[in-house]
C-alpha cells in the first residue's frame, strides 16, 4: 500500500518560506522548521529533503510568488512602465504590512551565506538574474509604448533597478523610515522617465 502524504505541499512550503524568510536559514533550528510546518523530522526530510533543498525550495517558491505578483500588475495597467512601479512600490512596505522581513529574500540569502552554501547562493543569484532579465525586458516594452526614452539601455536601466530595490529595502530595514523610502523610490522612477 502506497504511503499518501497526510500533508498539503504547498500550504508547508509557503511557512517554511515565511519561516526562513523572517529569520534566513543560518538562524532557523530544525526545532522551529517543525514547528513551522508541523511536521516530523523524518516527514519533512521524506518530502523535501535536507534542510538546504527545503530553504532552496522556498526561495524558489519566494521568486514565483514574486513573479505572479509582476504578472498581476502588468495585467492590471494597460503599460508595461506603469505596471513595473505599480510592482516596485509594493515591494515597499515594512514587516508589520504582511512581509515577514522588509528583505528581499533573494537578497537576503546572498548576504547571509558564504561560498560553504554554493548550491543555495547559486540558486538566489539565478532567480534574481531571471527577475532583472523580466525587468529588462518590461523596460524594452515601456521604450515601444513611449513611457520610457528609447535611448535607455534596458539592461542597465534593469540593474539600476535591482541596485535600487535592493538599496531602498535595506535602508527601511534598518531605519524603519518608510516615507523616506518611498520618496526616493519615486525620484527614482521620475528620473529614469525623464532620462
Amino acid at each position: 500500500m502506497a504511503n499518501i502524504s497526510k500533508f498539503d505541499r504547498e500550504d508547508v512550503l509557503e511557512r517554511a518560506k515565511n519561516l526562513f524568510w523572517q529569520k534566513g536559514f543560518l538562524a532557523t533550528s530544525t526545532r522551529e522548521i517543525q514547528t513551522a510546518m508541523d511536521m516530523r523530522p523524518g516527514s519533512i526530510y521524506a518530502a523535501f529533503g535536507s534542510k538546504a533543498d527545503l530553504y532552496q525550495a522556498s526561495l524558489m517558491r519566494y521568486a514565483q510568488a514574486g513573479e505572479q505578483n509582476l504578472n498581476n500588475m502588468l495585467e492590471q495597467h494597460d503599460r508595461a512602465w506603469v505596471g513595473l512601479t505599480h510592482y516596485l512600490r509594493g515591494l515597499i512596505r515594512p514587516c508589520c504590512e504582511g512581509s515577514p522581513s522588509e528583505l528581499c529574500m533573494l537578497v537576503r540569502t546572498l548576504s547571509e551565506l558564504d561560498e560553504s552554501h554554493l548550491d543555495t547562493l547559486n540558486v538566489a543569484r539565478e532567480l534574481l538574474s531571471k527577475f532583472e532579465q523580466r525587468f529588462a525586458s518590461i523596460i524594452d516594452q515601456a521604450k515601444l509604448e513611449g513611457d520610457l526614452p528609447a535611448h535607455l539601455d534596458s539592461q542597465l536601466t534593469a540593474k539600476k533597478i535591482q541596485i535600487n530595490i535592493i538599496g531602498l529595502r535595506s535602508y527601511l530595514k534598518a531605519t524603519d523610515d518608510v516615507d523616506m523610502v518611498r520618496q526616493q523610490q519615486e525620484e527614482f522612477f521620475t528620473q529614469l522617465a525623464s532620462v
